[in-house]
């Protein structure tokens, strides 16, 4: 055996390679079937419970963007999310995104098929290209605004469902079972938080705002796509990316040399100039206060049986902000290579980190030399020769309109509108740990009880019917 092995050294070097990867091939789906199967039981459990005849199935809607993370958005679903929605006993209806092609077959399904009337909540299954995609149509309906969304996030790109997520060593998301299951169970105990998006303007395209996540606009952006690309150079992609960008790109910056300012203004949160209905809110405030006032008799007589309402803490004053709105420049005399926009924590600032310093050799996103700051908004003139190759939005490249125009101006700023997502649950029902320690009744009864996220347990049906 060793004498072949050594003769034909390269078909065995060859065949002990296929056979490391497949192994750990293997193992990898034969973890992810296991987490599958602990959230089936799972799930199975929460649709058990019984439904009075006279209510009806909580009734979901399915947003799937077959051509997500390569096409296998499809399959990823049918695998992961659809048996989970199927024990549970939702009333799910699964709408098919790639297959409109229009603004107005999109506007009649999220106005007319799915009814939004008679939803509970929204899944989108995609990533933020998707997202982007739904929202300007999401902002303009009443009834999906105040919708809870529940994001699935199976993309290429899904720097806005990492937001809502707990942190996971998985560089992709869709990579992590056990959070894909997640945000299922999210509908049930998660937290619905309100979050604006980024809304990118520009004016003399003619086009409609580009709701979005991120922005870069840059020449670490055209190196981070260069070291994409060659992939297959493993770790030489990093040195060969730098000087073929070195030989091909000449360092501009990414300002208009008529104009080369970038202005911008401080973040406000909240003031008479910016959010004029604060008044009205405080006015009536103070009407309740008036009305919930117990007269003086009442307070004689009361006693410590009586019924106290609880009132509202009063709101302050609504004051005006003197420098809300007012616009600040950049020094001119620096010249900007780079920018990043992207949405904070805060709902009413984005984080803006700029660069004027190309640094070739350096890889480490972290420590690229920029400088940050939370602003209101953000405006400036591009040049417009850098925009095919070294501007993304949401992580894809900027799609000019139909007369093949590039801005002469972009703006970016938060959204006026708010849409109601559900967060994850940090306290995850299953890790994968969990899942090899324990069994699986261990693990039915200690996270439903000590969690306390169900209320259809075993034992407590069983106190039920006692």
């Amino acid at each position: 055996m060793f004498r072949t092995i050594r003769t034909h050294w390269k078909k065995s070097l060859f065949a002990f390679c296929a056979l490391s990867y497949g192994s750990k091939w293997s193992y990898d789906r034969y973890q992810a079937n296991k987490i599958r199967a602990f959230y089936c039981r799972q799930a199975s459990l929460l649709g058990a419970q019984n439904i009075p005849s006279m209510n009806r199935l909580t009734r979901i809607a399915v947003l799937l963007n077959g051509k997500a993370m390569n096409g296998k958005a499809k399959s990823l679903y049918d695998k992961t999310i659809f048996p989970l929605l199927h024990l549970i006993g939702l009333d799910v209806r699964v709408y098919r995104l790639d297959t409109i092609t229009d603004t107005d077959g999109m506007t009649d399904l999220l106005t007319n098929k799915i009814e939004p009337n008679e939803l509970s909540a929204l899944m989108i299954v995609g990533g933020d290209g998707t997202l982007s995609e739904l929202a300007p149509h999401l902002f303009q309906s009443t009834v999906l605004e105040n919708l809870p969304i529940c994001i699935v996030p199976i993309g290429e790109h899904v720097s806005f469902a990492r937001s809502l997520f707990p942190v996971t060593d998985k560089k992709k998301l869709h990579d992590d079972i056990s959070l894909l299951c997640e945000s299922v169970f999210a509908l049930f105990n998660g937290k619905v938080v309100t979050k604006p998006l980024l809304k990118i303007t520009m004016p003399d395209t003619n086009d409609k705002p580009i709701y979005a996540s991120t922005l870069d606009f840059g020449h670490y952006t055209r190196l981070e796509q260069l070291q994409k690309r060659l992939w297959y150079f493993s770790y030489l992609k990093y040195p060969i990316s730098s000087i073929y960008h070195f030989l091909t790109t000449s360092v501009k910056s990414i300002s208009s040399s008529e104009q080369p300012s970038i202005t911008y203004s401080n973040p406000c949160p909240g003031c008479l100039r910016c959010q004029p209905s604060l008044m009205d809110e405080y006015n009536l405030s103070q009407q309740q206060q008036k009305e919930h006032k117990p007269s003086f008799f009442s307070r004689i007589y009361q006693t410590k049986h009586s019924n106290i309402k609880t009132v509202k803490p009063q709101l302050s004053l609504p004051v005006e902000n003197p420098d809300c709105g007012i616009e600040y420049c950049m020094n001119p005399t620096k010249q900007p290579i780079q920018i990043w926009a992207k949405l904070n924590n805060n709902e009413h600032n984005i984080q803006v980190d700029i660069s004027d310093t190309l640094e070739r050799f350096n890889y480490d996103k972290e420590k690229y030399p920029k400088q940050s700051m939370n602003v209101q908004h953000i405006r400036f003139n591009p040049n417009i020769d850098l925009i095919p190759k070294q501007m993304l939005i949401n992580h894809d490249k900027f799609k000019e309109n139909e007369e093949k125009k590039y801005p002469s101006e972009c703006q970016i700023e938060l959204s006026e509108k708010t849409l109601k997502f559900i967060e994850i649950n940090q306290d995850l029902l299953l890790t994968k740990q969990s899942t090899l320690k324990s069994t699986i009744h261990e693990l039915e009864e200690d996270a439903l009880e000590k969690k306390g996220i169900f209320l259809f347990s075993r034992r407590h049906q069983q106190q039920q019917h006692a």
